[in-house]
């Protein structure tokens, strides 16, 4: 589900360069290749494991062949683009495990265009289940330390936004690159001067807490 909500969020046109970060077996890149299919533009991708490179080679075989996409195994933190390449960036549960917030989504502003926008999709239940069983041992997935980044480091129009599909409830990030001055990272974030309100910070941290309730037995 998210693997589609991702690329429909990001309002692709036929002539745009887009790029997904952290691809796995290739289902945002196909769902993203329907809006460029008519157009000159054109689907890329980076993914870190071997093993999901190959299988989303194999299945987007065709676009591949048809020069559409473009998968590197390669890691958000160098990306091997140059400067203003992108009009579109989107991933799916991915910022949580990027090596360095600041690196990463410096690196992502370096490569896309101005007037550019990235999407980041979640699912703040999603999250919420998968730390109570530990599976994020070695991953933050705290929304406002990603959005507290993006300020950093030149982002604008930073905001966090619920949708809902269907009866599936989820969660997106949108981050906006405008005029692109020079721009030096050599903040910490916690100097950051966000405008992000801190009771947002708060209910977000409140829905991606594991809840201790047991759930109610159904009557």
């Amino acid at each position: 589900m998210l693997n589609k909500c991702g690329p429909r969020l990001c309002n692709i046109k036929p002539d745009h360069k887009v790029l997904e970060i952290g691809f796995g077996p290739g289902l945002g890149i196909e769902h993203a290749l329907e809006y460029v299919k008519d157009g000159p533009g054109k689907i890329y991708g980076v993914e870190v494991s071997t093993y999901m490179l190959d299988a989303a080679s194999r299945r987007l075989k065709n676009p591949i062949s048809n020069d559409k996409v473009h998968l590197s195994l390669a890691s958000v933190i160098d990306l091997p683009f140059d400067t203003d390449t992108f009009d579109r960036v989107f991933h799916c549960n991915s910022y949580y495990f990027w090596p360095s917030l600041p690196q990463s989504v410096s690196e992502l502003y370096r490569v896309m265009k101005p007037g550019a926008c990235m999407v980041a999709v979640l699912s703040l239940d999603n999250i919420r289940l998968a730390k109570s069983r530990g599976f994020l041992k070695h991953g933050d997935p705290d929304p406002l330390k990603y959005m507290f980044a993006l300020e950093a480091s030149g982002f604008e129009d930073v905001k966090f936004e619920y949708f809902m599909e269907g009866n599936f409830k989820y969660q997106a990030i949108f981050a906006h690159v405008h005029e692109k001055p020079a721009y030096h990272f050599d903040e910490e974030l916690e100097d950051s001067d966000s405008e992000l309100a801190k009771d947002e910070h708060s209910e977000i941290q409140q829905n991606i807490q594991p809840s201790n309730k047991k759930p109610s037995s159904s009557q």
